[in-house]
C-alpha cells in the first residue's frame, strides 16, 4: 500500500485540505480525507473574499515597489501573507489576473485621490500635493514600471481604464483652472493646455519610475535631491497654472 497526496481547495476560504488517497496493490482505489498529521494546524483566519483580495493586493504592491514586476511571483506573495498558492489563484485566476487587479486598484486610488483634492473648497494654485499624489501612485509604488513592462512585452490590455481615468482628471483640472482664472480675473485656460500639463506630469512620473534613480545617481543627487526635483517641478506647473509662465 502507498499514499498518494492530493490538495483540495475549499472555495471562499484560504483553506487547502490534504486528501490522502490509499491505493492497495491489485485492488481498486479507495480514497478518504484526512488532516495531514505531520504539521499541527494553526488557527485559521476566516476572511471575506474582499478582505482576502485586499490582503493579497497589499502584499503584491509591496513586492512591486521593492523588486519591480519580476517580484510578482505568486508563491512568494502567498508565503508573505501565510496563505496557499491556490488561494491566490482562486481570487485572481492567474498571475496576469493579479497584475490587472493591481493596476486597476492603483488607477482607481489615484483617480479618487486626485478628484477629491481637486473638488476641495480652496482654489489655490499650489500643485505640490497633486504632484506628490501622482509620483507616489506611479513611481513610488512601482505601478509605472509594471505598466511599462506590460506595454513593452505586449501584455497590456486594450480595454485598460487608464484612458477614462486620465480624461476624468483632465476635466477636473480644467474646471479648477477655470474657477481659479475667474477669481483672479484672468482669461479662461485652454483645455488642451490643461491636457498637456497632465501629460507632462504623467510622463515625468513614468520617467522617474524607470530611470529616475539612475539619472539622479549620475548627477550626484540623493533621495532628498529627488524630492527637491519634485518640488521644483511642482513650482514650474504652479507658474504655468496661474499664467506667470
Amino acid at each position: 500500500m502507498h499514499l498518494r497526496p492530493l490538495l483540495l481547495y475549499v472555495p471562499n476560504t484560504d483553506i487547502v485540505v490534504n486528501i490522502i488517497c490509499l491505493k492497495e496493490s491489485g485492488l481498486p482505489s479507495a480514497a478518504k480525507t484526512a488532516v495531514n498529521p505531520a504539521k499541527p494546524a494553526g488557527k485559521r483566519i476566516r476572511r471575506t473574499a474582499e478582505e482576502a483580495r485586499r490582503l493579497i493586493l497589499d502584499a503584491a504592491e509591496k513586492r512591486l515597489a521593492q523588486q519591480g514586476p519580476e517580484g510578482l511571483r505568486l508563491q512568494d506573495i502567498a508565503r508573505d501573507i501565510g496563505i496557499s498558492h491556490p488561494a491566490i489563484l482562486h481570487h485572481f485566476e492567474s498571475r496576469e489576473g493579479l497584475v490587472r487587479a493591481l493596476i486597476a486598484r492603483a488607477n482607481t486610488q489615484l483617480r479618487d485621490t486626485m478628484l477629491t483634492a481637486l473638488a476641495g473648497g480652496h482654489t489655490n494654485s499650489d500643485a505640490s500635493d497633486h504632484i506628490g499624489h501622482v509620483f507616489e501612485a506611479l513611481s513610488d509604488r512601482g505601478t509605472a514600471r509594471l505598466l511599462s513592462w506590460l506595454l513593452l512585452t505586449g501584455r497590456a490590455s486594450e480595454n485598460s481604464p487608464t484612458h477614462n481615468i486620465m480624461g476624468e482628471i483632465v476635466e477636473a483640472l480644467q474646471a479648477r483652472r477655470a474657477e481659479y482664472a475667474a477669481e483672479k480675473g484672468l482669461p479662461a485656460p485652454d483645455k488642451e493646455d490643461t491636457l498637456f500639463m497632465a501629460m507632462l506630469t504623467a510622463n515625468a512620473a513614468f520617467g522617474e519610475a524607470i530611470i529616475g534613480r539612475q539619472l539622479a545617481e549620475a548627477v550626484g543627487l540623493d533621495a532628498d535631491g529627488i524630492k527637491r526635483f519634485r518640488n521644483w517641478f511642482a513650482k514650474l506647473l504652479n507658474e504655468h497654472w496661474d499664467g506667470r509662465n
